[in-house]
């Protein structure tokens, strides 16, 4: 299957740098990627407001159904390889109730590719 994820700055450029190796998707309903993503998968990534401009492999996918511990556990897991450093509010994700991790591996730049907008999704099923 192939997604695409738009991602905030400083994020995308922690992706291509290989400082970020986890994309985290939270939320509060069972959304696009929770449940939808598998290993092997292409993911088309994309920088909000622009177009896509790099391609990952799905290497490892979790689904988490969250309560403040799992969060706790998340964050002191994997929080260096999600960036949580870099969140704007880490403590909204204690309200949250769905977690998906995504292990991102084969990382590439590519040529731009034109994509709908995504109307303010953050996460898309291509096919």
């Amino acid at each position: 299957m192939q997604h695409i994820a738009i991602l905030k700055q400083p994020f995308f450029d922690m992706v291509l740098s290989g400082e970020k190796t986890i994309e985290s998707r939270w939320s509060m309903n069972k959304v696009a990627p929770f449940g939808k993503v598998n290993i092997g998968d292409e993911i088309l990534l994309k920088q909000t407001g622009k177009d896509v401009t790099a391609t990952a492999i799905v290497k490892d996918v979790k689904y988490y159904e969250l309560t403040p511990k799992i969060v706790e556990e998340i964050r002191l897991c994997y929080g260096k390889q999600i960036g949580i450093d870099k969140f704007e509010d880490w403590e909204s994700t204690l309200h949250k109730k769905y977690c998906t991790l995504i292990w991102l591996s084969d990382v590439k730049k590519n040529a731009p590719i034109k994509v709908k907008r995504s109307n303010g999704a953050g996460w898309l099923i291509v096919r």
